[in-house]
């Protein structure tokens, strides 16, 4: 009798226990199915949102490189003999190529974007925009560019000479990235990748330029100088401009909670600015008086750059 009594207490309370069981599935099942698809178990725990809009700053290494840049100078002379000309001149050379030295340094970086899954899975998409700020200068000390020159005066038809450039700088400063992306997310995270466009403030500046020639066949004593200044100051210039670009990035974030995360990700950015133009006047009293020599320095230059970032930065959701 009591072995009955015992059977029957264990077998309503199995009841009970499967009933609970059933009701407890059904309650989880409900819940998951309301805040996100539960393709297994993790996902209904999963700290990654289906959708987020997201604002966020940080820092990190970004390094400027250079491209192959393109200087070139053209001289225009005219010799005059008081009020009288007496001789005209150009000089002018291929453009020479130089590859700057690279910098690296620590960058601040603001970013805010947002990404949503697609429909039931794991896949999701996105876009950021963000902002760093670089001021990066690139040089090349003492950078000379040949020439070979022809003149309307007396025994000196042709003649050989060069510019000298005693800097030659190229340098980035704003820099914005906006980049649509794709990604996957696991339980508390979730990798991405993407490009898009990208604008960034880019400038050149070429400092004090001196135009030299060698006149072996003109008249003493410029016969008698191995190298003759033909410009006489040095000249400068300096130029900027806000320049498109390409952009790609590969990263991975990591929710602390459902509204914190870090995001690590590495950015390659490449401008595409304009050819700088000068044209800069020049007098040169001291040429060989009585004669005065006057005219145009020309110049062309780029500033070709790229950069490589690694940035670690911490954002909020809501």
């Amino acid at each position: 009798m009591k072995r009955l009594e015992r059977s029957r207490v264990v077998l309503l309370f199995v009841v009970a226990c499967a009933v609970a069981s059933g009701r407890a599935a059904k309650v989880s099942a409900q819940t998951c199915g309301s805040d996100q698809a539960c393709g297994s178990d993790s996902a209904c725990v999963s700290n990654v949102p289906r959708s987020l809009f997201f604002v966020g700053a940080g820092a990190g290494l970004q390094v400027v490189a250079s491209d192959e840049q393109s200087v070139t100078n053209t001289g225009i002379s005219n010799v005059f003999n008081g009020t009288d000309l007496f001789s005209t001149g150009t000089a002018t050379g291929p453009p020479v190529t130089p590859t700057l030295k690279e910098k690296s340094d620590c960058v601040p970086l603001v970013q805010l974007g947002y990404f949503q899954h697609f429909g039931d899975i794991d896949w999701l998409w996105g876009v950021k925009y963000s902002y760093s700020y670089q001021d990066k200068t690139l040089a090349q000390d003492n950078l000379i560019i040949p020439q070979f020159g022809t003149s309307s005066g007396p025994n000196l038809p042709t003649f050989t000479g060069f510019s000298v450039t005693r800097s030659y700088e190229v340098f980035m400063d704003h820099q914005m990235i906006l980049l649509p992306f794709v990604g996957r997310s696991f339980k508390n995270s979730f990798v991405y990748a993407g490009a898009g466009p990208s604008l960034s403030r880019v400038g050149a500046s070429l400092n004090d330029v001196v135009g030299f020639a060698s006149l072996p066949t003109a008249p003493p004593p410029l016969s008698s100088i191995p190298i003759v200044d033909i410009s006489g100051r040095p000249q400068s210039d300096a130029q900027t401009q806000w320049a498109f670009g390409i952009a790609a990035s590969v990263g991975a974030t990591w929710f602390i909670t459902p509204s914190w995360f870090l995001d690590i990700s590495y950015s390659f950015s490449h401008p595409f600015p304009h050819t700088f133009h000068v044209e800069g006047p020049f007098r040169n009293d001291a040429f060989n008086p009585p004669f005065v020599l006057t005219g145009t320095l020309i110049g062309d230059y780029t500033a070709k750059v790229n950069t490589h970032s690694i940035t670690v930065s911490l954002n909020y959701g809501f």
